[in-house]
This record gives structure tokens, sequence and C-alpha cells, in this order.
């Protein structure tokens, strides 16, 4: 029996609009948690935790952020860098503190995915494995501990930042980020020293980069950066939907494919989230729990971790914000949380997916040692994190 036109067209719908749902696991999930809060929660749709600014801001981000890949410069700064590398150990350093750095700007997923497949090309012939292992592996946390410093290093800081009012307390802030991005900083070159130090050549030649792509690229950024820092409103219309309307605008006229490539998931993650909170919160045995595990500094931070392990740290900085008062030691339990369990982070099963790939057939060697570098780092950093939140 032949199909028509119209019932393959309507397969190939249906096809795009599953393909859609569980291409992104922890969209699903948090999909399906949000319709069963919408079916049988108190509040059922409710938008009153919807937090605007950060989904324009988001969106802003990653459309500057596209901008900036498909510009050519971050993979031309990784091969500058790295072909200046003279052993494994160098090289893994090399690539470990650029990784560190770039994450401040450019987020986690970016820099994993500009870093990591270069990495692994380029240490592909080299002889001693065990190392380029630990050195693949270096480059999540090292992406995790550099998206710290900033609101907009990652979308959880900047949720969370939004969520507590920080602009007006920038101090409150960076007191917490700073000493973590140092203390970061600090343990991953430590790690390098597990490096041997075997003579190498790297053979690669930076390619150039479009330098009207990165001059458009960057002013945007400043803009888009400028928006989070700020509670300016003109005309009676905020800043961040103005330089996010702008910025929009400029990517429509100058490079629209970039709207394709912008991941829609995570913003319809946080928008499931915040349906979840806005039903969880009018439950009275749920918010007490939760209320008292972060009724400390400590209990925020160390609630963060853990459930970050499980749903992933965006997904715990939504659900713990409005049950506790610590919204830094949220910020900081979100970005050590990314660190361990594939689930923990979108960043982190990226890692893990390009190592699949790119190094399918060493992969028990990357899966061991990604899997022990994931649990001493979540181990160290967690102790840190429990330092710093005591302190400030």
């Amino acid at each position: 029996m032949e199909h028509t036109s119209s019932e393959l067209g309507n397969q190939s719908l249906w096809a795009k609009i599953w393909q859609f749902f569980v291409v992104d696991k922890v969209f699903l999930v948090s999909f399906i948690i949000a319709l069963n809060a919408m079916v049988f929660g108190q509040a059922h749709f409710t938008t009153r935790f919807f937090d605007w600014k950060v989904i324009a801001t988001v969106f802003g981000l990653m459309l500057v952020i596209g901008g900036f890949r498909e510009s050519g410069l971050l993979r031309y700064i990784g091969e500058s860098m790295v072909s200046k590398s003279k052993t494994t150990r160098q090289l893994v350093r090399f690539t470990t503190n650029l990784t560190f750095f770039l994450a401040v700007f450019f987020t986690n997923d970016l820099t994993i995915l500009t870093m990591l497949p270069l990495y692994l090309y380029i240490t592909k012939h080299v002889e001693n494995r065990k190392s380029v292992y630990w050195g693949a592996s270096f480059i999540v946390p090292a992406c995790h501990m550099g998206s710290t410093l900033l609101p907009f290093g990652n979308p959880h800081n900047l949720y969370v930042y939004n969520f507590f009012h920080l602009s007006s307390n920038n101090m409150a802030f960076f007191k917490g980020t700073v000493p973590m991005w140092i203390a970061g900083f600090i343990v991953l070159n430590l790690a390098c020293f597990l490096i041997d130090k075997d003579p190498i050549h790297v053979d690669t030649k930076p390619k150039d980069f479009n330098i009207v792509e990165v001059v458009v690229f960057v002013a945007l950024m400043v803009l888009m950066a400028t928006s989070v820092f700020t509670k300016v409103a003109i005309g009676g219309i905020n800043f961040y939907w103005i330089a996010a309307g702008i910025t929009s605008l400029i990517v429509f006229l100058y490079k629209r494919e970039l709207f394709k490539s912008a991941d829609y998931h995570l913003i319809l993650t946080f928008m499931c989230f915040f349906i979840i909170v806005g039903n969880l919160v009018d439950i009275e045995q749920i918010t007490t729990f939760v209320s008292n595990l972060a009724s400390s500094p400590q209990g925020a931070f160390l609630g963060t971790v853990l459930i970050s392990q499980v749903i992933s740290n965006i997904s715990s900085a939504v659900l713990m914000s409005p049950f506790t008062t610590h919204g830094v030691a949220v910020i900081l339990g979100a970005d050590v949380g990314g660190v361990g369990m594939l689930t923990a982070s979108m960043a982190t099963l990226i890692a893990y997916k390009v190592i699949s790939v790119q190094g399918r057939s060493e992969i028990a060697g990357y899966a061991k040692y990604f899997a022990i570098c994931m649990v001493a780092f979540l181990v160290v950093l967690t102790a840190i994190g429990l330092v710093i939140v005591s302190i400030i």
C-alpha cells in the first residue's frame, strides 16, 4: 500500500518532534516532571517563578557565543598556544590553563567543544597514553572552575545571580567566586604534575580567524554583559530586553544561521523548572525539608552539589534557590556539582560524548581516567567549597 505525501509529511513531522524531545535527556526529564506538576500540583501552570531576564540574557549570549565559534577565534587561540608545547606536561598544562581562562567568557559547552577535540586530535600520536588520558580529563573541571568567576560564565551562575539580586551587591558574589576560581586554578595546575615530561613535537598550524566577525561579536558580548550588571530601564523597557533585541536583530541581519544553533533545550529546561518550583513551593512538606537542608550556607552548598549529580547543576540551582537565602553557596555548589557524574552537567556529558567518538578505539583508557578524575576533583573541590562558604 502506498503512503500519500501528506502521510509521509506527518510521519516526518512527528519524527522531528520526537527527536526534539529525546535528544536532550535533561530537558525530557524536566518536561515530564513539569507536566506532572501542572496536572497534580496546586498552582498548575504558573509563571510567578519565571525569570525573564535570565531567559532573554541566555538567549542573547547563545547567539554571541555561537558567533565566536563560527569566527574561528577560539580554535586559533588554542592552536597557537599548544603549538608551543615541548613536553607532554607542558601540552596538558597549556591546554588546561587555556580551557580555564576561555571558560570565563565563553561558557563550558563552547570551550569543551573547542578545546577537547583539538587536544584529542593533537595527542593521537603521543606515545604516553596515560598522560594523554589525564589531560583529556582535566579539561572538564577546568571548564567548570573557569566559568565560576563571572555571572555570565554559565547559565546557572546567571540565574542565581539574578534570583538573589546580586547586581546590587556584586562584592558578595565575588567574595565567593574569586576564591573558588583561584583555588580551582591552583588545584588544576597541581594536578598537571601527574603528567610525565616526555618530549613531544606538536605538528599544527594555527588557522586564520575572521577579524570582522570577532569585532562584531566582541561588541555584542560587551552589550550583553552590560545588561547582566545593570538594572537600567529605557522608556519603561528593561535594558536586558533591549540588549537581547539588538543582539538578535544584528545576528539576524548579519549571520542569521546562528539562530539554528542556539540551545533552545536549555531555555525550555529553565522554563520547565520554573513551573516545577512554582508548584513545589506550595507543598509544605517539601518546602520544610529543603528549607531546613539549605538553612546554612554549608547545607545549601552541599545540597546543590549532591542534587546536581542527579538532575544536573542548572536544574539543582533553579530548584534550591527559592528555599534558601544563601545564593553564593548555591552558585558555588552548582559550579562544583557540575563535576562528577555524567548527569551532573551538560558540559560533562558533552566531554564524554566527544571522547567516545574521537577516542573510540581507546574508550576503556579514557573512561577509566575520566571517572577517577571526576571523583577526585569533586571531593577536593567540595572540601574547598565548604571552607569558602563557611568563611564568607
